[in-house]
């Protein structure tokens, strides 16, 4: 009996001997067993494209004559440089224009030649902006006469370019300008609210121009200033086609112009296409 007793004390001794070398870390296997170790990866941003280039081309020209309102290179506005979009670009450009831009037609520099869709303008091959709210323009599609915002509902063209400014720059000031301006996009978005629309500067002028001083390039400049800030407000695109044109002197390149020092020659309005070509407006989700 002694010895069943010395026995069990001596087994329970052995089993609190084994529980005291688990607790203080001895050869007994844990019951919770570590979690391996999760390597660390590095983690690196998509790379992002690298804003447009925005075309400084005239910007000596503008600071060697302070006369001259300067563009806005840092304006949203303003469209970069792009890749050359082509000929098919072009051909789906429309322009509400004044006679400077008409001689696209007279040239047969569009498509379909002197019989292009894609200038529109009044019977006499020019309008003035002042005057546009009730004004009559000739439809190029069946030569009706239609005010601008019914043949933009009717004809809904993927592109239309404002150019136009030129005929009221002598007697507009900035509100009267702008308000005229403002409504043409208004009555525009509202006919052919899928059209994007883009607004195109006034081109510079020679001094050989009969009505110098009335409009100068420090005048066209300034309306140019307008413009740009009216594509701003309306979230829209700027065509400075002005710097296409501007010579060293701070006017038109006098190879550039006819003998009227109003309306560039061919060369000019050829200049001016490529422009359009090369500073092309490129939807986002392309």
């Amino acid at each position: 009996m002694k010895k069943l007793i010395a026995l069990s004390m001596a087994l329970a001794l052995l089993a609190l001997s084994a529980c005291g070398a688990n607790k203080s870390g001895g050869t007994t296997e844990s019951a919770t067993a570590t979690a391996p170790a999760v390597p660390q990866t590095e983690t690196t941003e998509a790379p992002t494209e690298p804003a447009p280039e925005v075309d400084r081309t005239a910007e000596e020209i503008y600071k060697n004559h302070p006369e001259l309102t300067p563009v806005n290179y840092d304006s949203p506005a303003l469209l970069p440089i792009s890749e050359d979009a082509g000929q098919e670009y072009i051909d789906n450009l429309t322009f509400i224009c004044d006679s400077p831009t008409y001689w696209l037609k007279g040239w047969g520099m569009l498509k379909d030649g002197t019989e292009t869709k894609q200038i529109w303008t009044g019977p006499e091959g020019t309008m003035t902006l002042a005057y546009l709210r009730d004004y009559q323009i000739v439809d190029p599609y069946d030569g009706a006469l239609r005010t601008i915002p019914e043949t933009a509902a009717l004809r809904k063209p993927p592109y239309i370019v404002i150019a136009v400014g030129v005929n009221g720059i002598s007697f507009m000031d900035e509100e009267y300008f702008t308000q005229e301006y403002e409504h043409l996009i208004d009555v525009l978005q509202e006919a052919s609210p899928d059209s994007v629309i883009l607004l195109q500067s006034i081109y510079p002028i020679y001094p050989t121009y009969k009505h110098w001083g009335s409009i100068t390039n420090a005048s066209i400049t300034a309306g140019n200033s307008w413009i740009l800030k009216i594509a701003e407000k309306y979230g829209l695109h700027y065509v400075d086609a002005f710097s296409a044109l501007v010579g060293e002197d701070g006017n038109i390149q006098e190879d550039l112009i006819r003998s009227d020092g109003l309306h560039p020659n061919e060369a000019g309005l050829t200049k001016v296409l490529e422009y359009h070509r090369t500073h092309a407006y490129i939807p986002k989700d392309k």
